[in-house]
């Protein structure tokens, strides 16, 4: 299953503050999606999708939250438990994925030509 929602992709982990992603916001990008964590009161988790298009619409959309600045804290623990937590989400793409012609995180990719 995970194979299928990611196309053989590992969702990466960033946070706005990555000397203590606890404090920052924290997102996952997942192929085409940018998702945020989200935790309640409770404790409880949940990933939200971040409405945007491209890898452009995104950073404009987090410049206008005030936010400029994202670091991949995959590395760090709390990372870790980020991507476990999003990979546990039961109903993370409802039966109508929606698919872009964007290509994955421009940054994070390999061209071997």
């Amino acid at each position: 299953m995970r194979e299928e929602r990611f196309r053989g992709t590992s969702p990466r982990v960033f946070s706005t503050n990555p000397h203590t992603p606890e404090d920052g916001r924290t997102f996952v990008w997942a192929w085409t999606e940018w998702f945020e964590r989200i935790e309640g009161e409770s404790g409880a988790v949940t990933f939200s999708p971040i409405d945007t298009r491209t890898e452009e619409e995104f950073n404009y959309w987090l410049s206008q939250q005030g936010d400029y600045d994202l670091s991949t804290i995959e590395d760090r623990q709390f990372g870790r438990d980020v991507l476990d937590e999003f990979l546990e989400q039961p109903n993370l793409f409802p039966e109508g994925f929606r698919q872009f012609e964007e290509q994955p995180l421009r940054e994070f990719t390999t061209d071997e030509e």
